[in-house]
Formats: structure tokens, C-alpha cells, sequence
């Protein structure tokens, strides 16, 4: 067989090669946030008849000769660049205006820091819905990762308000916090009824006509529990990571890193203020309750926020963007979802709009020793201030598959597809006459 069959087989398997590329295109023309491929070709090895030369003080040098074996697939690449908006009226749909993705995963726990990112799956599309624990998925039950409201160890509702004072209110401590460890988004639990037992209740000293003791009420049923802070030391690292609520026990006292009163119990830096309710649905996987929302939607900064059964307006989290060293370079998985794999280098997490500039991923701090000895976080656990995403709700991003360039590709394919086959057709005449010199 001559090196031209060869030559020709070689043309025809990389461009079917590409013709399944171009189909792929084609049949993901409606799929939301698909990415197009892209085939490009290749030369194959060569043979050298006679090698070069640069001549000599009499003789002329001379040129290479050689003979090529076709062509063979050289890459199929991605094209990450963001595509158009896809309107669909679902207001937890969410399209991001930029180059970047969300970050899915389980409902394990929260990331610690930057080496643990690799665990999560990268994707543009923002189909998103809350399951029955509460938890802000997507349709393949995967859970979108951000950053939490938590309660702020250092509030204090009983704080005296001083009357004179104009701008208490803008100076006053808040309620709630956003850490900056990255944790499955989850709506807020909801408290129990308050009670003595579980430090709902306390004694405010005071009685009423008939003489029985006057309780003050530290929370109202139903309203959101938030998780706290807790601290950890793992593996020489100092984290604080987001824990939720009991249903059982008792609150701590409230305001325990300023030591205000409250609720009752024991003093303490760390703990919840109010205490969840327990879901008695035997279906219920997780047995603890959250609020109810309604008209929940995705802020351009990546807030969820929803309005509660009491009209007030819940914030659930903030959604994380993750973008790699080379977005072009990430690895199609599965469905939606990439990994940062070799080609991609690493993952870096930003939050939009200064949420938490100049944090540290897992609440990590600047931190001195008794020696003076200054701890300075690992710089690729920093969270990056992205101004330049925005999240838009109510639509998901469309398909970057662009029919009319994907047709005029095909037809091109197609008609080097079918050169290739008149090379086969005319060696095999060749060798036909070859084979009829003898009669």
C-alpha cells in the first residue's frame, strides 16, 4: 500500500474526528451555558528522502526532501468566553454577567482553605432551587457554595440605647455577620418557642398586678437562626467555621464575647443565641426546621435574599465566583460541570462587590504571638473583590453554539472528507493498474 492510502485514511478519521466536534456543537445548540469546542488539524510525520545542505566553497547547497503521512487531530479546545443572556422568568435562575463560575458540591461541610477548592465542580449554569432541608441546589442536587450570614458573637440586643444619641443607630453593633468560610448555601433555621428550658424566657425582675413573675422573650418562634462561629486549630491553622444551632439544650448567654446579659446559661465566646426548632417530619433528612421564604431572588452582588412569612427580608448568603489561572485550560466532566485540572491552574475565589475584601478564606486572621512572631495567612486563601461580575436573575446563560459557523465548518468537512476518499479512489485505481501488468 503507498504512503498516499495511508495519507488519505489518516484525512478521513480526523476529519470525522472533527464532524463529531461539529455535532456535538449542533445537538448542544439549546443547552444552557455549553460551551463550543473547537477542532484544529494537525500535520503528521514526515520521511526524508534527502536531508539539507548548506554547500560547500565549489557547490551549491540544496533543500530537504520529504514526504508527509497526513494529518491527525492537533487539539480540541473550549471557547469559556460568556455568552448571551437567556431570559426565563425563574427569579433563583441566575446568569453571571462575566468570566468566572459558581462552585457545587455536597452537603458535607465548608472549605477551609484554597487546597480544598480542587474538591468542588466548576460550572456556568445557575439553575437553582431550595430542596427540603433548605439547601440552595441546583437540578442535578448539587448545592451552589458561598459565603453565610452568621451571628455576630459580639451583639447584644440588651445594649442601653442612649436617647440622646443620633447616630446610635448607624454605630450600633450588628445582628448578623458574613463569614468568610465557603459552606453550602442553606436557608436560615427557625427558632423554637421560647421557654425557660431552653433560655427563651428569662426573669425580668419585674412582676405584675397578681404578682406572677413577668418574663422577657429573648426571640419569637419562627424567627431565623443563623449558624455561629466556632474555633478550630487544624493543622496549625486557626479557623472559624460556621456551625448551626441546636435543637435541643439551652441558648447561651447572649452577647458572650462582650459578656452582655441575656438569654441565660453560661457565659461564653462561642454558641448559639437561639435555639432551632426540630422538624418532626419522619421524611425530613436533616430533623431541623427552617423558615419558610417566598419571592427569593439573586442580587447583582450575589446575595439570595427572600422574604420571610413575617414580611421581612432574609438574607441566606452570599454566592462565591471562582475563577482559574487559565479558564480555557479546565476539563469538561460531566453535564455542566468542569474541574481545575492539569491545564487549569488554580482556582482563585472572589466575592462581587467588596463583601469581604480583605478576608481570608475560613475567617483566617493576621494574627502576632507572644514572641511577635506575625502569622500572615497563605495569599491564595485571600478572597478577591471582583467589580466586574455582576449576577442577573430570573435567566441562565445561553449556548455559545453559533449555527451558521458550526454549518459552514460542516461543509467544509465534508468536502475534505470527500477529497480524501477520491485519494483512496485513485491509489486503489493505481494499484489496480499495477496489479493488471501481468496477465
Amino acid at each position: 500500500m503507498t504512503g498516499a492510502m495511508y495519507a488519505a485514511i489518516g484525512g478521513l478519521k480526523t476529519h470525522m474526528s472533527k464532524l463529531n466536534v461539529i455535532g456535538n456543537n449542533i445537538a448542544n445548540v439549546n443547552t444552557y451555558g455549553f460551551k463550543a469546542g473547537r477542532m484544529t488539524f494537525k500535520e503528521s510525520i514526515y520521511t526524508t528522502s534527502r536531508s539539507g545542505s548548506n554547500g560547500g566553497a565549489t557547490a551549491g547547497g540544496n533543500n530537504p526532501s520529504q514526504i508527509g503521512y497526513g494529518c491527525s487531530v492537533g487539539s480540541i479546545d473550549l471557547n469559556m468566553s460568556p455568552s448571551t443572556y437567556a431570559p426565563t422568568g425563574r427569579g433563583l435562575d441566575v446568569y453571571m454577567d462575566g468570566e468566572g463560575f459558581f462552585l457545587f458540591g455536597d452537603k458535607e461541610g465548608g472549605i477551609l482553605d484554597a487546597t480544598d477548592l480542587s474538591k468542588l465542580d466548576l460550572s456556568r449554569v445557575g439553575d437553582l432551587w431550595i430542596d427540603p432541608d433548605g439547601y440552595i441546589c441546583n437540578h442535578q442536587g448539587a448545592v451552589i457554595y458561598g459565603f453565610a450570614r452568621v451571628q455576630n458573637p459580639d451583639y447584644d440586643p440588651n445594649a442601653p440605647k442612649d436617647p440622646n444619641d443620633k447616630d446610635y443607630d448607624a454605630k450600633k453593633i450588628p445582628e448578623t455577620i458574613v463569614s468568610s468560610q465557603l459552606v453550602p448555601l442553606r436557608v436560615p433555621l427557625s427558632a423554637a418557642a421560647p421557654t425557660e428550658e431552653n433560655g427563651g424566657l428569662i426573669d425580668s425582675g419585674k412582676t405584675d398586678a397578681d404578682g406572677n413573675t413577668i418574663f422577657t422573650a429573648q426571640w419569637e418562634e419562627g424567627d431565623p437562626v443563623y449558624p455561629w462561629l466556632q474555633t478550630e486549630t487544624i493543622a496549625g491553622k486557626t479557623y472559624q467555621t460556621n456551625q448551626y444551632a441546636d435543637v435541643t439544650g439551652k441558648a447561651i448567654e447572649v452577647g458572650g464575647n462582650n459578656n452582655g446579659g441575656g438569654a441565660g446559661g453560661t457565659t461564653t465566646t462561642e454558641g448559639s443565641r437561639i435555639i432551632a426548632a426540630a422538624d418532626t417530619d419522619p421524611l425530613s433528612v436533616s430533623g431541623v426546621m427552617h423558615i419558610q421564604l417566598k419571592s427569593v431572588s439573586v442580587e447583582k452582588n450575589g446575595a439570595i435574599q427572600g422574604i420571610a412569612a413575617n414580611g421581612d427580608t432574609v438574607v441566606l448568603g452570599y454566592v462565591a465566583v471562582a475563577n482559574c489561572d487559565s479558564s480555557d485550560g479546565v476539563t469538561h466532566v460531566d453535564g455542566p460541570y468542569y474541574k481545575a485540572l492539569g491545564g487549569a491552574g488554580k482556582i482563585r475565589v472572589s466575592a462581587l462587590n467588596g463583601v469581604l475584601e480583605g478576608k481570608y478564606l475560613g475567617n483566617q486572621v493576621r494574627s502576632t504571638d507572644a514572641n511577635g512572631t506575625e502569622s500572615i495567612p497563605d495569599p491564595s486563601d485571600a478572597i478577591l473583590n471582583d467589580k466586574d461580575i455582576e449576577l442577573i436573575n430570573s435567566g441562565l446563560e445561553a449556548s455559545s453554539t453559533d449555527v451558521a459557523n458550526e454549518f459552514s465548518e460542516m461543509i467544509t468537512t465534508q468536502r475534505g472528507y470527500q477529497a480524501n476518499t477520491r485519494i483512496v479512489t485513485v491509489t486503489d485505481s493505481m494499484l489496480e493498474e499495477l496489479v493488471n501488468m501481468k496477465r
